[in-house]
């Protein structure tokens, strides 16, 4: 017989998932210390994975809806093991014990169900497992009457937490670290009912109260405030930490641990349901990258990341490769950027900078709410990242558009190494053609590109006498050294300055080999040729272009959106609005 060690080095009944086999089929082989971590856009399913489970677990008639089938493997059944186990966790009363999960099913257990222990009785489990919701958490922090106790898992918990110095302290310890305050458990009036309570304080108001003998302690405590009547975040961690720290259960369920909490919260947070969740299996569903961040911070080895994606209603479920989201973490680069949020979005695309990602998305808001609410803009700090952020976001099965300039075709070599990143060799397809088409194009508009005598004339002709030279004639000589080469005159003018014939058929190829493979380039230049009216370049000219045409209905966006609707494929228009 294998021994679950727990506190007191007890052996413990214990139940864990072996394996689960999603609505794809896809099925994940799992370990009894595994952090199973669901992530995906919003309603992709990850709290309904939870929710399949707990109703599985409680035989629940409610059909599950993202999990087809699940594997589970429990030890130490023994009726002995099993009473033992009872009696040190649970309150004996005078039919039995009753079992409470998720505050609203209560399960009875009594001599008759010892007597019947055996391996693989489903009824067992749901005295060995933990659902803990939103709603679920909050409940459990609020004061519990004595004459009415209807949350025997949270009245429990709390008893643990007052004769417990060691367990008050580990709690504690994280609450300070994460919201500057602590924690104890009391005794006092609550809705005209004495009631067992959490009282809050500072610091040193706890450790005085912790350390004091019992009557001081309690006129101490009773002057604090009740921790019910603060912040949903605190009480929502306060539940979490203290069923992890208290309980021993081998088998936790907890959605979305991060509500309520602020970025440098959540990441605590998810160090320390790592560290206090040794020996147990968790899953555990979220929408915070700061949680995740946490997360592998302290253990790495022990998450599975499970990304969930929807497709016309159906589901995909990938098992992703931590090392991908390190190499993101740790690259200096792409450390500090939102790249990592893309987990929790439909689609990422991909911009060379800020000011890109705030047009782009503005546009995209006005002529669809809904596809902008699903995706996120991320700026990789020019065109040479995207070759490195792709493989990332493939290997994290992150759907990816890229969003660059026109000058993107300017170079074969940068061209392969983007387009090879999404596939190896991708790039062999287009290759010919992209080498007649800069060919062509550098022949065909060689009469445009200044010669360097015409530019020297020019420049010399805007110097003065003065002493220094004004911001104008900076402003005029920069505008002189703009078409220097063919491919700055691509850039500057788009697709308008293409040689006809030959050179537009293999740019069309081009532009729609790189359209099928999810890349977009503003064939107008760079994004400030989509409004020309307003003078500047980068975030400057964005928020000049909002500033004066605040609405977007203004027909200056109609270029912008012309475009926007093809990369995100917005068929149907606005009302009143022409078709551009």
């Amino acid at each position: 017989m294998s021994e679950n060690v727990n506190e007191g080095n007890s052996v413990n009944p214990s139940v864990i998932i072996k394996k689960i086999r999603f609505n794809d089929d896809t099925e994940i082989d799992l370990g009894s210390n595994d952090i199973v971590v669901f992530v995906g856009a919003n309603n992709v399913g990850k709290s309904r994975a939870l929710k399949d489970i707990k109703n599985d677990i409680l035989e629940n008639t409610s059909k599950k809806v993202i999990i087809n089938d699940i594997e589970y493997k429990d030890e130490n059944f023994e009726e002995d093991i099993m009473k033992k186990y009872f009696k040190n966790n649970f309150e004996l009363g005078s039919n039995g014990y009753d079992i409470e999960v998720d505050g609203s099913h209560t399960y009875g257990y009594n001599e008759q169900n010892f007597q019947n222990t055996k391996s693989g009785d489903k009824y067992f489990y749901k005295a060995l497992f933990s659902f803990l919701s939103t709603e679920s958490r909050l409940n459990m922090t609020s004061p519990i009457s004595y004459s009415y106790i209807t949350n025997k898992l949270s009245f429990n918990i709390m008893r643990k937490l007052e004769r417990d110095k060691g367990a008050i302290t580990t709690l504690n310890g994280i609450l300070f670290s994460c919201f500057g305050k602590k924690i104890d458990v009391s005794e006092g009036i609550w809705q005209n009912a004495v009631s067992k309570l959490y009282k809050f304080g500072t610091k040193d108001e706890i450790d005085k109260s912790v350390g004091a003998d019992t009557r001081e302690a309690r006129c101490l405590l009773e002057s604090l405030e009740n921790l019910n009547d603060q912040g949903d975040g605190i009480r929502s961690a306060v539940a979490i930490l203290s069923s992890l720290i208290t309980a021993t259960h081998s088998l936790y369920l907890i959605d979305e641990p991060e509500t309520f909490l602020h970025p440098p919260q959540a990441r605590i947070l998810g160090r320390n349901i790592v560290e206090l969740s040794q020996n147990k299996q968790c899953f555990i569903s979220t929408h915070n990258i700061d949680l995740l961040r946490g997360m592998l911070e302290k253990n790495s080895s022990r998450i599975k990341i499970i990304k969930i994606n929807r497709s016309d209603n159906e589901n995909e479920f990938h098992s992703l490769d931590n090392e991908s989201i390190k190499t993101i973490s740790n690259d200096k680069n792409l450390k500090y950027s939102n790249i990592l949020n893309g987990l929790f979005y439909n689609i990422v695309v991909l911009c060379e900078n800020e000011s890109d990602c705030k047009f782009y998305s503005a546009v995209l808001e006005k002529l669809d709410s809904d596809v902008y609410k699903n995706t996120l803009f991320c700026a990789v700090g020019g065109k040479d990242q995207f070759k490195i952020i792709i493989p990332l976001l493939n290997k994290l099965k992150i759907n990816f558009l890229v969003i660059a300039d026109l000058d993107l075709i300017n170079n074969c070599d940068k061209l392969k190494d983007l387009i090879n990143s999404i596939e190896a060799n991708k790039y062999d397809q287009i290759s010919s053609t992209h080498s007649d088409f800069l060919r062509l194009f550098e022949s065909g508009t060689d009469s445009q590109v200044k010669k360097q005598s015409v530019i020297k004339d020019e420049i010399l002709g805007l110097i003065t006498d003065a002493t220094y030279m004004s911001d104008e004639t900076a402003f005029k000589i920069r505008q002189v050294l703009k078409n220097i080469s063919h491919l700055k005159l691509l850039k500057n003018c788009g697709k308008s300055c293409l040689p006809p014939g030959e050179c537009v058929q293999k740019y069309n190829q081009i532009i729609d080999f790189l359209n099928k493979n999810n890349i977009f380039v503003v064939e107008y230049g760079e994004i400030e040729r989509f409004i020309t009216e307003i003078d500047g370049h980068g975030i400057s000219w964005v928020e000049e272009v909002f500033k004066n045409y605040p609405t977007f209905d203004e027909p200056e966006y109609s270029n912008a959106k012309k475009f926007i609707r093809k990369v995100f494929k917005i068929e149907l228009l606005e009302e009143g609005e022409i078709n551009e």
